[in-house]
């Protein structure tokens, strides 16, 4: 298969900043065997499953030793996956596994971000993961966990409230209810009908997209928060099932946005919502734009494939 020349350019990147780790080379990629028998990290290349605009596919997985872990039930896990940083947990019978995806085109819009996002995924996600496994078990633990980190729970610098300003007035101009605040960011997607916001009319079928710069993680510190927020009036009658399959089906997409966050279950009601977490110890340029695109990109292919007006996600849907 021939590989794109920025694809190229990402995995020589990727390659020039492990090749001095202790790692095992495997097909396409590294394994890292991490001490104390907490579990084993994979890094691959691979390439798309079928033919498209993709140029590789690069995928990032955890698997946590169950010995060292509390015991998961389904919701347990869904649970865990409202504050997942680097990728989705799924349930391996008392196992865990943690998978994050991100697609590479071979006009990738920020090479730079992209290997930085990889390469922290893959040095990151089971360290956090373990730390937020054992630490959702009490209030006593999770401080614990966030002191053994010690990561930094806010940024030197704000993000640009220009910047800020800046992309509400381009989604605004993309015909999107859109608006800001001096650290966070949000917009509307219509999910039925034609109304762009629950402003309008409260009873509208709008999502709402949410990217928070000031809510620091447990485990992680600050960062970036993307949320989804689905116009759901009631908990659907399995919502654990409804996440654990929604972070499923997003593995098997090719050409689609980076994997890093997860569906989960939040608030005391277990609501079905999405979100990612990227870690980051200041501003990242316009990091919060792109992963607002991320999360609209990822609406949207849930209200072409899942979503029934009135009713809310079904899974079993025939797209049209």
């Amino acid at each position: 298969m021939a590989i794109a020349p920025v694809t190229t350019e990402i995995e020589g990147r990727i390659h020039d900043a492990l090749k001095s780790h202790p790692l095992e080379r495997i097909e396409n990629g590294y394994r890292l065997v991490h001490p104390g028998g907490a579990g084993v990290s994979t890094l691959q290349v691979l390439p798309p499953r079928r033919a498209g605009h993709v140029a590789a596919i690069v995928e990032i997985t955890a698997d946590y030793n169950a010995a060292l872990l509390p015991s998961f039930h389904e919701s347990g896990v869904q649970r865990l996956n409202a504050v997942a940083v680097h990728g989705a947990y799924h349930g391996r019978g008392k196992a865990l596994r943690q998978i994050a995806q991100y697609s590479l085109y071979p006009n990738e819009p920020s090479v730079a971000l992209a290997v930085q996002v990889i390469l922290n995924a893959f040095g990151g996600q089971l360290p956090l993961g373990l730390s937020m496994a054992l630490g959702i078990t009490s209030a006593a633990a999770m401080e614990q966990q966030r002191a053994r980190h010690g990561m930094p729970r806010q940024w030197g610098e704000p993000v640009d409230e220009k910047a800020l300003k800046a992309a509400t007035a381009l989604l605004q101009q993309q015909g999107l209810a859109a608006s800001n605040s001096q650290d966070s960011l949000w917009a509307e997607i219509a999910m039925s009908g034609d109304c762009p916001s629950r402003s309008i009319d409260p009873r509208a079928e709008t999502a709402l997209l949410q990217v928070n710069t000031a809510i620091p993680h447990p485990i992680a510190g600050a960062g970036y928060l993307a949320t989804i927020s689905l116009p759901l009036a009631a908990v659907p009658p399995d919502p654990a099932a409804i996440c654990r399959r929604l972070n499923e089906l997003e593995l098997n997409e090719v050409e689609f946005v980076p994997r890093l966050g997860a569906w989960g279950l939040h608030g005391s009601d277990g609501m079905p919502t999405y979100s990612c977490f990227i870690p980051s110890a200041r501003a990242m340029g316009e990091l919060h734009l792109a992963v607002m695109g991320w999360c609209i990109r990822r609406a949207l292919w849930l209200r072409e494939r899942f979503w029934v007006a009135g009713v809310g996600v079904q899974l079993d849907r025939t797209a049209p």
